[in-house]
């Protein structure tokens, strides 16, 4: 199945009207950051509290959001309880496909998460994205490979920039 890229300038305006909170987390916050890592998808930590869930399925669900990797039989209905009930969602959606984590592996949930975020402007609304170091402590704790290679430059790029602020 061909990946096609998320349709990230439709998606973060849709995000800001319907008063959701969120932070961009995994690739698209290490291309933010500087990375070179290229990624199809996006990912974001999620408040689970209950009118955040309503406002994530009221967003969202004009763009069919299914199970991603999930046998296409498996009866899903994307609602605040079934976001509710779960912590971790992988979808396939009409504008690419977008990961919902409650927690964020080696930080924590949405409110933990939020002390290694930073504010960046993104077609032109602020969004909250993980910083550098979020983004270093939760790829050591992860064991995917991917997460490991991106880990390296990720590191390099903090060093680049503790050296400039060292020696303007």
């Amino acid at each position: 199945m061909e990946k096609r890229m998320v349709k990230v300038e439709e998606l973060i305006p849709l995000l800001h009207k319907n008063n959701i909170k969120f932070i961009i987390i995994g690739g698209q916050a290490a291309v933010l950051q500087g990375s070179g890592f290229v990624t199809a998808d996006i990912d974001f930590c999620y408040s689970r509290d209950k009118n955040n869930l309503e406002n994530i399925v009221i967003a969202l669900s004009p763009f069919k959001p299914t199970l991603r990797g999930a046998d296409k039989n498996l009866p899903f209905i994307f609602d605040p309880k079934t976001l509710e009930m779960g912590m971790n969602f992988t979808f396939s959606t009409d504008i690419g496909d977008i990961d919902l984590l409650g927690e964020v592996t080696g930080i924590g949930n949405y409110e933990d998460t939020l002390k290694y975020s930073e504010t960046l402007d993104i077609y032109n609304l602020p969004c909250k994205v993980l910083t550098l170091e979020g983004l270093i402590i939760s790829k050591k704790a992860s064991t995917r490979q991917k997460d490991l290679i991106v880990l390296k430059e990720l590191e390099a790029i903090l060093e680049i920039q503790k050296r400039r602020k060292n020696n303007p």
